[in-house]
């Protein structure tokens, strides 16, 4: 009888009591930037709070995903979906900041490209999409070689 090396097993136990503290962390936190906010009538620490949000979980993800801890980058992980993931999902919160500063233009406020971002941001998965695929494309499992 082969016997079992129980070490993968207790990391990945560890990796998920990790998972439910962050998670109780960030809705803690939620809750009290929205309290804030609703006491202050500003909506822009909850936006970037949820970006942030979003960008952790993405990278706690991407800590189980990651089987050697070597940097080898993924270059079209990295330029096809880990930086356009990442500007979608800063883009919302920027336009937001530049608005309420009144630096943006009103042209560009009341645009449809604003309400699409507000839509993608609503969502939450495009920060954890950025998250996971930056520490995806910099410690790369896959082999260069093409198989066929």
């Amino acid at each position: 009888m082969k016997q079992t090396n129980g070490v993968p097993y207790l990391i990945k136990f560890i990796w998920f009591i990790g998972f439910i503290a962050l998670a109780i962390i960030a809705f803690n936190l939620d809750n009290q930037i929205q309290q804030s906010a609703s006491e202050t009538y500003s909506l822009l620490p909850v936006i970037w709070t949820k970006l942030v949000i979003s960008i952790i979980f993405g990278l706690y993800i991407s800590l189980i995903l990651v089987k050697k801890w070597s940097i080898k980058v993924n270059f079209s992980l990295l330029w096809c979906v880990a930086i356009p993931s990442l500007i979608l999902s800063v883009a919302f919160p920027i336009l937001a900041s530049l608005s309420l500063s009144g630096h943006l233009p009103g042209i560009v406020e009341s645009s449809p490209i604003s309400f699409g971002l507000q839509k993608i941001f609503s969502m939450n998965i495009i920060g954890i999409i950025a998250g996971l695929t930056i520490i995806l494309s910099f410690f790369n499992n896959q082999s260069s070689k093409v198989e066929h």
